[in-house]
């Protein structure tokens, strides 16, 4: 009977840890999303956000979320959506820009369909180009 219950207690560890990751990985993938929109303004060769080529409004940047689909490597792409704001409403210098992901994370276990999590990470940066 101990054995039963230590077996589940290592599980349930081992997918805490995996949720952990999965929100590390977003947060960071989120984050070079918004470094990648602050130097693509509206001075930028190639700027993204409004006026782009890459933008539909009111708030996706083809540009911005294949970046942040190819920074978060080891995670569901299916899961995964990413919104990219810019916040001033314009990708001039000094106004900003918001990316925001999201992943549904789902235990290792398929019957504990349940428990899914949905996990959402931010980040917004200023403009610098």
């Amino acid at each position: 009977m101990v054995g039963i219950v230590f077996f589940i207690l290592i599980l349930g560890v081992v997918d805490v840890g995996r949720a952990v990751w999965n929100y590390n990985t977003l947060a960071n993938a989120t984050r070079e999303g918004a470094r990648y929109a602050i130097v693509h303004g509206a001075k930028s060769v190639d700027p993204s956000g409004p006026g782009s080529s890459h933008f539909t409004s009111p708030n996706q940047d083809s540009e911005v979320t294949e970046v942040v689909r190819k920074s978060a490597t080891g995670v569901d792409q299916a899961r995964l959506t990413v919104e990219s704001e810019w916040v001033d409403g314009t990708n001039e210098v000094s106004n900003r820009v918001e990316v925001t992901s999201r992943y549904v994370y789902e235990p290792l276990f398929g019957f504990l369909d349940a428990l899914a999590v949905n996990i959402t990470s931010s980040s917004t940066m200023e403009i610098t180009h």
